[in-house]
């Protein structure tokens, strides 16, 4: 059974023990003016961003001034964690620095609204440094690291949470951002399950550089359910069973075939030209290559099917090496042809010596790692809730969303078709790609409520779609 965080069924409270703006003037109390707070989390983005809202009477924006070199000063502590004011703080990403002040307007006179904008230290390190720096014989998670303690963690805030990778690396790398690096080091790491999809992003006072395949092994940390006729009771009687009932939910995307195709979601080519050996080679993917034993997703199968197409597409000359795909079929993870890439390589690339016989070994991540990512752009949620204490993007959560479909009982009164009445597609274990920690101070008489919506991602379905069982 997975195991369950702690569940409250009524919107979170949060206390606020501090709320400061440290400006280079002064240090201001910012709480009486406080209307919204909103902190992002994204498993595509290296920091965190925070956002504000302010109703202002004392024109804080002259008074401070604020110029862009404000640090904010908060602690939070969540009645939902069971901590009392002098608690760890659920919410503690370390220092937020401000970058600007948006949406500001007069609404009458002596009184202003606007929205404070503030990001991480990594987020301002990242734009004020550059990495040139050489490494021999590394592996990508070594080189992360390194990069991580040595440009981006300078005070040693940040716990690491970083998955080895596999092989050794000889690289320069030429002057970039860290940030840069660390993207382009991330489309080439390859974990020991020879799996290419690796990710770096902050969470909350943590650093992550870790594989979508390693996160989707684990078991969901909390269970939704969606109910359009929820009500207090039903959501008191969910929260004893370990069921936390949402209040909103969106299906943001399913799939998009154009879009696929063009992005080698379904099927994709690799040209590798050797301008040394006078070589070009072809190496082709199809979807159902990487739903296998080997690669682990949400879900056991891809979420379409492999019948052949009702259209039917060209064959065209090859003039590289195989002169034929290693397969041909006619469905769509078969037209190799609707995303080709050309990447250069060359015997002994960047070698020093005769003996060195590196090899950046494009065919291992290049098209697979191109249709892992977009495995997560297929089936997508939103979700809002009462925020769960230490839900992270990176989790692992399980929704069950309810099918449109009518009940049908028999003479007894007994329902007949129970499980047509649970969507099999849209339920599942889903991936948290991103978080908004949303706070609301509108209403300064009573405790401040703390919501989370989130975005969530699924890679694969429970049973095949016809024609799709590969296994």
């Amino acid at each position: 059974m997975p195991q369950q965080s702690k569940v409250t069924y009524r919107a979170s409270d949060v206390d606020v023990e501090f709320f400061e703006l440290l400006a280079p003037s002064g240090t201001f109390n910012i709480l009486p003016q406080l209307l919204s707070f909103n902190m992002f989390e994204d498993i595509y983005s290296p920091n965190i961003n925070i956002e504000i809202g302010i109703n202002d009477s004392a024109n804080i924006p002259f008074l401070g001034p604020i110029v862009g070199e404000e640090m904010l000063n908060f602690r939070f502590a969540t009645n939902s964690s069971g901590g009392g004011i002098d608690s760890q703080a659920e919410i503690d990403p370390g220092d937020m620095y401000m970058t600007t002040i948006k949406e500001r307007h007069i609404e009458k006179d002596r009184q202003q609204i606007y929205v404070l904008r503030f990001t991480s230290s990594q987020g301002i390190i990242n734009h004020t440094t550059r990495v040139s720096k050489s490494y021999r014989g590394k592996r990508i998670d070594q080189i992360v690291e390194d990069i991580v303690d040595s440009f981006l963690d300078i005070d040693g805030q940040y716990d690491y949470n970083i998955d080895k990778t596999k092989g050794l690396e000889n690289i320069v790398i030429p002057n970039w951002t860290p940030f840069a690096a660390i993207s382009w080091l991330s489309k080439r790491a390859i974990n020991n399950n020879d799996v290419p999809n690796f990710l770096y992003w902050e969470s909350n006072g943590e650093v992550f550089f870790k594989s979508i395949d390693s996160l989707v092994q684990n078991e969901p940390i909390q269970k939704f359910r969606y109910n359009p006729l929820s009500n207090d009771t039903t959501k008191l009687e969910a929260a004893k069973a370990g069921v936390m009932e949402l209040d909103n939910i969106s299906i943001d995307n399913q799939f998009n075939v154009i879009h696929n195709i063009d992005n080698g979601y379904y099927a994709s080519k690799l040209i590798t030209h050797d301008i040394v050996r006078k070589k070009i080679e072809e190496s082709v993917k199809g979807l159902d290559d990487f739903y296998n034993s080997n690669v682990n997703h949400t879900d056991e199968y891809m979420p379409i099917s492999s019948q052949e197409t009702a259209y039917q597409v060209a064959d065209r000359y090859n003039f590289a090496k195989p002169l034929e795909p290693k397969r041909k079929s006619e469905n769509l993870q078969g037209f190799f042809d609707s995303n080709t890439i050309i990447w250069p390589k060359h015997n002994q690339m960047y070698a020093e010596t005769v003996s060195d016989l590196y090899d950046n070994k494009v065919e291992d991540w290049m098209l697979q790692r191109n249709m892992l990512m977009n495995t997560l752009n297929q089936i997508k949620l939103t979700i809002e809730f009462p925020a769960v204490s230490g839900l992270k993007v990176g989790h692992m959560v399980e929704i069950v969303v309810p099918a449109p479909t009518k009940v049908l009982k028999d003479a007894k009164g007994r329902i007949k078709n129970r499980d047509d009445l649970t969507d099999k597609i849209l339920s599942g274990k889903y991936l948290i790609t991103a978080i908004n920690h949303s706070i609301s101070f509108i209403d300064k008489t009573t405790t401040n409520r703390y919501r989370m919506i989130c975005e969530l991602t699924k890679d694969g379905i429970g049973s095949p779609i016809a024609g799709g069982e590969l296994k």
